[in-house]
């Protein structure tokens, strides 16, 4: 009887506390805003652009266009949100140093030289908020290792109750925002109605254009007062409804190749322009939809600049496309990633709008 009652009891508390979560809104980041200097204490900026994560391992490669391979730092800022509230767990696997601060608390401070190791620090945080993040790491000597990850309150159930094995989980994108302007908005609650007594109808407010509005009360113009014949009428009307796009891609044939037209760079950059999401969700939600499907990611420039930086950067913008479909799902053996150059243009490079034509993203059906 007694582990029946205490059943029913914890049955009711978590019942109790499911209802008292009010569960986060969906929220879709764009990463953080990425500086990299040349030298190991952030000496000369050369490179702006936004990163999915700080997730990387460039194994004594330059990460980016001017980026020297060793002897350099980066600087990570944005917004950090929290989607439920708790102890979050930030690790991070560095090699050499880093800094990471979380609504201005440092959790992680390592600032020297070492070989891979791992650091970790703990903050609560509130569910629904975003806090400042900033992440700051250097490079001394080879090596060039990274990765920063997180360990939800959710996460730290689940490990309670089934496994004491921590496993390394980077902080999704979505929950990252390179700026303030990119969070969701919060919507402002209704004001509730107020109950209205059955009595007699109250007399109609005058319908001439101009009369004086009572105080307290929204005025009513004579277009207000006709808007229900108008609506009527326009009832009994059949709408035209605008044809609506198709929210995956068609046609996807082996070898086929499709433009992403609206998956858009700062110029010189790699950093994604907030006008790309609903075309890359529109990839993520063909490959969902097609299992079996494998793609290509090929970067373009036009033919301005050194031939050799412009093949960096379009292979990098079609790592950011890669990444971001990762991020949002998709497995990485399905996925493939390259960068041409200016070496296939498909328009003239002698005009604006030919080049613009040229500085495009496309995947091609393997």
């Amino acid at each position: 009887m007694k582990a029946v009652l205490g059943l029913v009891v914890g049955i009711g508390w978590l019942a109790r506390t499911a209802l008292a979560q009010t569960p986060a809104p969906k929220v879709s980041g764009d990463g953080l805003k990425a500086e990299y200097f040349a030298g190991p204490n952030f000496e000369r900026k050369v490179l702006t652009r936004t990163d999915p994560s700080v997730n990387f391992n460039w194994n004594w490669q330059s990460p980016g266009p001017g980026v020297p391979r060793e002897y350099f730092s980066v600087r990570w800022t944005g917004k950090l949100y929290a989607p439920t509230t708790g102890a979050y767990r930030f690790s991070a696997l560095v090699d050499d140093g880093i800094r990471v601060w979380v609504g201005g608390r440092k959790v992680i401070d390592e600032w020297r030289k070492q070989d891979d190791t791992e650091f970790v620090g703990e903050i609560v945080l509130t569910a629904g908020k975003a806090y400042d993040l900033r992440v700051e790491y250097y490079n001394d000597w080879k090596g060039s290792v990274i990765y920063l990850f997180w360990e939800t309150p959710e996460d730290r159930k689940a490990r309670s109750f089934f496994s004491n094995s921590r496993p390394d989980k980077p902080i999704p994108s979505q929950y990252l925002f390179s700026s303030a302007a990119r969070l969701p908005v919060k919507a402002a609650p209704r004001p509730a109605r107020k109950a209205v007594a059955a009595a007699a109808p109250a007399p109609k407010p005058p319908t001439i254009a101009g009369a004086p509005a009572v105080a307290g009360r929204e005025s009513r113009s004579p277009i207000r007062a006709a808007q229900p014949v108008v609506a009527k009428a326009v009832a009994n009307t059949p709408a035209m409804a605008p044809p609506k796009a198709p929210d995956v891609f068609t046609s996807l044939n082996p070898g086929s190749t499709l433009v992403l037209k609206s998956v858009l760079f700062d110029q010189s950059s790699y950093r994604l322009l907030s006008g790309s999401y609903e075309e890359l969700d529109k990839l993520v939600r063909t490959l969902a939809k097609n299992p079996d499907l494998s793609i290509r990611i090929t970067g373009h420039t036009d033919n301005i600049g050194d031939a050799r930086l412009n093949r960096a950067l379009s292979e990098n913008r079609a790592k950011v496309v890669m990444n971001y479909l990762v991020q949002h799902g998709i497995a990485a053996d399905r996925l493939e990633a390259a960068g041409l150059g200016g070496a296939q243009p498909v328009a003239d490079n002698g005009t604006e709008s030919g080049r613009a034509q040229n500085r495009r993203v496309e995947f091609t059906v393997k």
